[in-house]
Formats: C-alpha cells, sequence, structure tokens
C-alpha cells in the first residue's frame, strides 16, 4: 500500500487545492530538513514516506460501505417512518439527527448527501437551521468512536493505541453527545409547532413495510461493525489494516447475499468516476503530514515541549487537557488541518512526558478533531453541508453550531477527566 500510496500523491498533488499544495510542501520540507540535520538512513526515510499509508487506503475504500445503502429503496422507506412519527420541528430535528448517526456511523460523509436527499422536501415546513443542526449534531458523535472514521484511525496510530483500547473512551463520549443534542434541541425547537401534519411529497410504501426494510439496513450497518470489531480482536490487526478490507469485501458479500451484485457494482463505478476524485486533497495532505510527523519524532524538538510546559505551569491534567482540546480546534479554524497538530503534539508529548496517560490524551485529540469539525470553515463536513444547503461553510458550521461544539467539547474534557 505504500508504494501505491507515494504513486497516488505523484498523480494527484498537481490537481489539489493550491492551498493545500503550499501547505504540503511546507511539511515537507520542515520534514526534510529534520531528516538531513539527523542523517536519517534510507530505511527511515522510506518509512516517512509511507507512514500514513494505512489512512490512505481507508480513504480510499470506506466509502464503498455506502453501497449498501441502493441494496433496497432505503429512501423511501425512511420517508414512509418520518410520516408515521414526525409531528413537530423537535421530532424532525431528533429523528433526523438518529439517522444521520446511525448512517454516519458506518458510511462517514457518504451519509449527508443520502439524508440531506431524502429529508429536504421534507425540511422546508421548518427553518434551514433545524435542518442543518440536525444533520451536523448527528454527525458529530461518530468522529469520537468510529473504526471507519480517519479522526479515530489517525490518533489511535499516534498514541499507539488498538481501537479497541479507546473504543470505551470514545464511545462513552459519544453516548454523552446525545443529552446535549436532545436537550439544546428541545431549548431550541422544543416550543415550536407546525400547522399541519406533514405530507410526504413522494408516495411511499406501507409502515410494516417500512420497518422491516429499516430493520434490515440497521442490520447490516451492525453486522459491519461488530465484523470490524471482531476481526481486530481475532487477527490482532489495527483497525486500519481490518476497516479497507471489509469495506472492500464486506458490501460485496451483502450484495451477493441479497441478490444485489447490479447495485453494488455502480456505486463502485460511480466511486471511482465521481467520488475519488473528490478526495485529492486528502492524499496529498495525509502523506505530507505522515513524513513530517515522522521526522519530527526524530528530531530533538520533543524533548523541550514537556519542559516548558511544566515551566509554564501547565503540567496538571486539570489545565493541560482543555489547552489540548481548544489548540486543535482554534488553529484550524485559520486553515491549519487538525492532524498537523495533532502529529506535532503526539510527536512532542510522548506517553509519560506529561501527567496524561495515552488513553486521556486520545480523548483530547478526540474530542480537539470534533471541535474542528463544526469551528473550520476548511472541514469536510461543513464545506459538504454547506454545498447541499447552499449556504456558506462558516453559517452551516460556527455560526450556527459553533456553541454546540464548545459544550460538548467541556462536555468531554470534564468525562475525560473523571472517568478516565
Amino acid at each position: 500500500m505504500g508504494a501505491v500510496s507515494l504513486l497516488l500523491f505523484a498523480l494527484t498533488f498537481f490537481s489539489t487545492r493550491p492551498s493545500t499544495r503550499y501547505m504540503s510542501l511546507l511539511l515537507i520540507a520542515v520534514g526534510l530538513y529534520f531528516m538531513w540535520a539527523y542523517q536519517v538512513p534510507m530505511s527511515g526515510w522510506i518509512k516517512a514516506s509511507i507512514y500514513n499509508a494505512s489512512l490512505i487506503s481507508l480513504l480510499l475504500t470506506v466509502p464503498l460501505l455506502s453501497s449498501i445503502l441502493y441494496f433496497e429503496p432505503y429512501q423511501q422507506h425512511l420517508s414512509s417512518f418520518v410520516v408515521k412519527y414526525v409531528s413537530s420541528p423537535f421530532r424532525f430535528y431528533a429523528v433526523v439527527s438518529a439517522i444521520l448517526t446511525l448512517l454516519a456511523s458506518l458510511i462517514n460523509l457518504a451519509s449527508f448527501h443520502f439524508v440531506h436527499q431524502l429529508f429536504r422536501p421534507l425540511a422546508k415546513q421548518y427553518p434551514e437551521k433545524l435542518f442543518n443542526s440536525a444533520l451536523i449534531r448527528g454527525f458529530l458523535p461518530n468522529t469520537l468512536w468510529s473504526p471507519s472514521y480517519i479522526s479515530v484511525a489517525f490518533i489511535s496510530q499516534y498514541v499507539n493505541l488498538s481501537w479497541l483500547a479507546l473504543a470505551p473512551l470514545g464511545i462513552s463520549l459519544a453516548a454523552a453527545g446525545a443529552p446535549l443534542l436532545l436537550g439544546l434541541g428541545w431549548l431550541e425547537y422544543g416550543r415550536s409547532s407546525i400547522s399541519a401534519p406533514v405530507q410526504d411529497p413522494n408516495p411511499t410504501p406501507g409502515f410494516e413495510s417500512s420497518r422491516k426494510s429499516l430493520g434490515k439496513l440497521v442490520f447490516q450497518t451492525v453486522v459491519l461493525i461488530i465484523l470490524i470489531v471482531a476481526l481486530e480482536q481475532y487477527t490482532k490487526k489495527s483497525a486500519m489494516v481490518i476497516v479497507p478490507l471489509v469495506s472492500l469485501i464486506g458490501p460485496l458479500l451483502l450484495a451477493l447475499a441479497y441478490g444485489r451484485s447490479e447495485a453494488y457494482l455502480a456505486q463502485a463505478r460511480d466511486f471511482l468516476q465521481h467520488r475519488l476524485p473528490l478526495i485529492t486533497n486528502e492524499i496529498v495532505l495525509f502523506t505530507a503530514i505522515g513524513f513530517f510527523g515522522y521526522a519530527l519524532g526524530i528530531s530533538e524538538i520533543p524533548q523541550y515541549i514537556p519542559l516548558l510546559i511544566n515551566q509554564l505551569g501547565l503540567d496538571t491534567p486539570q489545565l493541560l487537557l482543555p489547552i489540548l482540546v481548544f489548540s486543535i480546534g482554534l488553529f484550524s479554524t485559520i486553515g491549519i488541518h487538525p492532524m498537523i497538530t495533532i502529529a506535532a503534539l503526539a510527536t512532542s508529548l510522548p506517553p509519560g512526558s506529561v501527567p496524561l496517560s495515552p488513553l486521556q490524551m486520545a480523548g483530547a485529540y478526540l474530542a480537539g478533531y470534533m471541535l474542528y469539525t463544526v469551528l473550520s470553515p476548511f472541514s469536510a463536513a461543513n464545506l459538504l453541508l454547506g454545498s447541499l444547503a447552499q449556504q456558506s461553510p462558516v453559517t452551516v458550521g460556527l455560526k450556527e453550531n459553533g456553541g454546540f461544539a464548545v459544550l460538548y467539547a467541556v462536555l468531554c474534557i470534564g468525562i475525560i477527566l473523571v472517568c478516565f
């Protein structure tokens, strides 16, 4: 996979955004200086060049998981479900968030397009902010635990923890977001009502048929996640190895089992032709971050950061943890990708150098990445949702949901300090 990632880097470099090229060149230039200054042998140069190759494989394969959404007419069935149960803005907010959370746990950003397309006609009865908030807030918990997410895979690699070791913390932080999501949603929309029942603009199947179809979708999602966890436990391989394999093979096996091989092949072609070109920026940036992170790790800089923290009097968990979380989020608002910040922090703060356990460090990085997802106008979630809603990424992210993200980050910090 290392050779493939380098080939993709070379082929896609000049098709990326200028800002991505400049940032990647800067990271590579700094890495080159460290590699040259510390006379790293050839084996080190090779390792640095392919350090994030497993993340690239995750980027390339996880989108294939979304093919399971097209094995059945799930959009019609979900519409029928919503018509049955939604009778107020708050219920619409809660149902959209719940469905987005379920789907995004496996198929990541692909869930935005599917759910937005599904509920857009119904959402016209409600404030635009309600629909946007339900989508972005429903997405956030998965950035803290799902094995198919780049954030989780990247952080587990840099803190040297398996996904199984990270899972109790991540799932706890994700679960804690549910009452916050519903509570804040109730304060915002709980007293509102709609003047007429929700009308589905498209004819839908019977409710019993919809219930069975949705049960099948939930079953498929749970089976694929359990398969990832079981294979990691059985093979002792990293989730970054297991998830790409499951992403390639799992949907294909389900398609064959349900007689939906044509739907699978159609989605695979769509991915290669249309969606793959959209992730060239991430391929180039993640390759550069890996080179930079490895080079920084062999330099002397990591020796001085813990000393600086100690001299500034920040060497207590109650001070250091919030600083780590909010520094990742705030730096991302000015265009510094959180993985750059996390790679620098994780390399400069090895286990034992600060009064935080590896699990607490991982929690801080996860919470900081969650903040980036909402606060940064450059996050993939904000860019995608802004495009779908025809609004600026700043509006759908920071303006409409920045307060929620900050409250969620504070909640995460409290849980990490008290429970882990």
